[in-house]
């Protein structure tokens, strides 16, 4: 299930939301999970292979998950827990759908879990941008433009063709971002590492 949990199987001494499966409410509205009302089977892989799947039905008060579990070298136990929607006003008399989340009852997009779903607080996660320095993130920011407009990752290497169908407007919006971030990270770098690579 690419995009949406493709990391490696949880545990309570991971600490990224990456390292954690995730189930995230917009995927499943997006791929037409909530309108089935019959049991799906969604899977998570890494490397071309299948790491973890899922059972999941939409009911109209949750999401219905059905799976099997089991604590490091203990039995497997078969789990089944319905995790709530809530809902909260938008613009123009409409609804936002959220997962409640069943230990702190907080509203939450994405679920993390292994044997039990929950929320990122509940199992006190951070993403992997938190970990990097600012110059880092920036990078990281870069790349994505990059790989979205289907180019090289290195920022040393000319920007990416305009792909086709793309607006030049956005292209050019594109392109000047991108040259800000790497701007931003050979700054930060220089700044970091420079004394000790010999650069200042």
């Amino acid at each position: 299930m690419g995009g949406m949990g493709s990391g490696r199987p949880s545990g309570l001494g991971a600490y990224k939301c990456e390292d954690y499966r995730s189930i995230d409410l917009a995927w499943l509205n997006r791929e037409g999970f909530l309108n089935r009302h019959w049991w799906s089977t969604i899977t998570w892989s890494r490397g071309g292979e299948t790491t973890a799947s899922i059972r999941v039905k939409a009911e109209q008060r949750g999401l219905r998950l059905s799976y099997r579990a089991r604590d490091w070298g203990g039995e497997w136990e078969d789990v089944e827990e319905l995790i709530p929607f809530s809902y909260s006003a938008t613009n123009f008399d409409s609804r936002r759908r959220w997962f409640r989340c069943l230990s702190c009852g907080r509203d939450c997009r994405i679920l993390y879990g292994g044997k039990v779903y929950r929320c990122r607080k509940c199992f006190g996660l951070k993403y992997q941008s938190q970990y990097e320095p600012g110059f880092g993130r920036a990078l990281s920011q870069a790349q994505k433009i990059r790989e979205k407009l289907g180019g090289s990752l290195c920022t040393d290497d000319p920007f990416p063709e305009k792909p086709r169908g793309m607006h030049w407007k956005t292209y050019r919006r594109l392109e000047a971002k991108e040259a800000y971030l790497a701007a931003q990270y050979n700054s930060g770098f220089c700044s970091h590492y420079g004394g000790l690579l010999g650069l200042l």
